[in-house]
């Protein structure tokens, strides 16, 4: 079949499953719309990299700069109409305010005062993604219905690129020549990851229809997440055919899908785990923290088991190079997107391959703390909301574990510019301000 054939047909699929999804959801408005297009702009490579324009960390990507100017400049003129207690809002997450405000601070120590103020900007739109989706009649609808649109754009064009856009779907080793899939993401592991991320929400939808069956009024929707479920799958295995072809991505999937049972076990038998929760994620924020100071892995045979070789795919080694840039402003860092120049991705890698060391490098352990505050804190307000019967959180929940778990190996900690991290924010304030959203006190 012909490239431009097939990119037709792809994006003729796509206007039907959303279709299809929008009939489900009936959702008026256009925050959804919105929201969807931002989490799929937020996990691929940007429109500048399709465009073939020339970018660099130093001077940013023009197209992808104007686009979000756009989402954001819809957000305000729907967000004044609608009149929100943004006060409130930000005060009951504090947590993120507290991040939010140090990361525009470090703007007095970093290396590159432009770069950070402009990655700063782009944190912004978190913000106002999250006003728009609390001002909504039905948030937690809302978001779920952005997810599952995002999902059913992100797996067909990645499908595509592979297949018929090798050039932009794939990727080959340097020296090796293997090949790799990265669909709409920036390598590998975060075509990996947006699929096991995406399997959490698919598997959970899929679980309430199953329950639901009987009242479904269209069973159309079931069918196609089951479809998209195994597209994930396919996705998530690679060329290798294999799950552990990426080994993080897949133990991260299995932390999601443990917590997921465990606490709808839990809720069952009316077992309270909050506590619990709150001390397994400092355990998994303090060992990932530790890991490339030591340079020691907790469970010695976990990467022969995963077909890794023990400096998890040279993973130490970078560590190594990076922990003495990492000393040098342990306390504070180089300020929040300054560390990394087009430079040092060349001699070095692209990321610190650990979201803790990524995180100390930028924002220094006081950016740790705070990243590790606002998470440990939201992990306690959706535990505490699950066990009040708003079980909708128990995904959300779910993939705060594997986010933590992913960001030992990679790393998206540090900002929230990543789907993933994103999503996190939304959930927050969604659970943050629910008694707000319940008793409807803003002007709609």
């Amino acid at each position: 079949m012909p490239p431009q054939l097939a990119l037709i047909l792809t994006l003729i699929l796509i206007f039907l499953l959303v279709r299809i999804e929008h009939e489900r959801a009936k959702l008026s408005g256009s925050s959804v719309w919105i929201i969807a297009a931002w989490m799929l702009h937020s996990a691929s490579r940007g429109l500048g990299y399709y465009l073939n324009i020339q970018t660099t960390i130093e001077t940013g990507s023009p197209p992808d700069r104007y686009f979000l100017l756009f989402l954001a400049a819809l957000c305000i003129f729907i967000i004044i109409k609608r009149h929100p207690p943004i006060k409130s809002f930000l005060t009951n997450n504090w947590t993120f305010s507290f991040i939010f405000l140090y990361m525009l601070i470090s703007i007095i120590w970093a290396n590159s005062p432009g770069i950070t103020f402009r990655r700063w900007g782009r944190e912004l739109i978190v913000i106002l993604m999250s006003f728009l989706l609390l001002t909504e009649n039905s948030p937690i609808s809302v978001i779920f219905s952005a997810i599952k649109r995002f999902i059913y754009a992100a797996f067909p064009l990645s499908i595509l690129l592979i297949k018929y856009f090798p050039s932009y779907g794939r990727q080959y080793g340097r020296w090796t020549g293997e090949v790799t899939w990265v669909g709409i993401a920036g390598q590998k592991n975060g075509l990996a990851m947006l699929c096991v991320f995406s399997l959490i929400f698919l598997l959970w939808s899929l679980w309430r229809d199953i329950k639901l069956w009987h009242r479904l009024q269209s069973r159309l929707p079931f069918l196609i997440d089951l479809i998209m479920t195994v597209i994930a799958i396919y996705l998530m295995i690679g060329p290798q055919r294999t799950l552990t072809y990426s080994a993080t991505s897949f133990l991260a999937l299995i932390t999601g899908l443990i917590f997921m049972i465990t606490l709808s076990l839990a809720i069952k038998k009316d077992i309270k785990l909050t506590r619990k929760l709150v001390i397994i994620g400092i355990a998994i924020i303090i060992v990932g923290t530790i890991m490339p100071f030591s340079g020691n892995i907790p469970i010695k045979k976990l990467p022969n088991l995963l077909n890794r070789s023990e400096t998890l795919t040279d993973r130490t080694e970078i560590w190594n190079i990076l922990l003495p840039y990492a000393k040098k402003k342990i306390i504070l860092g180089h300020g929040y997107g300054g560390f990394w120049t087009t430079t040092l991705r060349e001699e070095i890698a692209s990321h610190a391959h650990n979201g803790y060391l990524e995180t100390v490098l930028n924002l220094g352990l006081v950016g740790l703390l705070l990243f590790s505050i606002f998470l440990i804190k939201t992990i306690s307000m959706l535990a505490t909301a699950i066990y009040e019967n708003r079980f909708e959180y128990i995904p959300f929940l779910s993939i705060i574990f594997m986010y933590l778990v992913h960001n030992i190996a990679e790393a998206t900690l540090g900002d929230f510019q990543s789907s993933i991290g994103a999503i996190i924010v939304l959930a927050s304030f969604l659970v943050a301000n629910k008694s707000i959203i319940e008793n409807n006190k803003y002007n709609i």
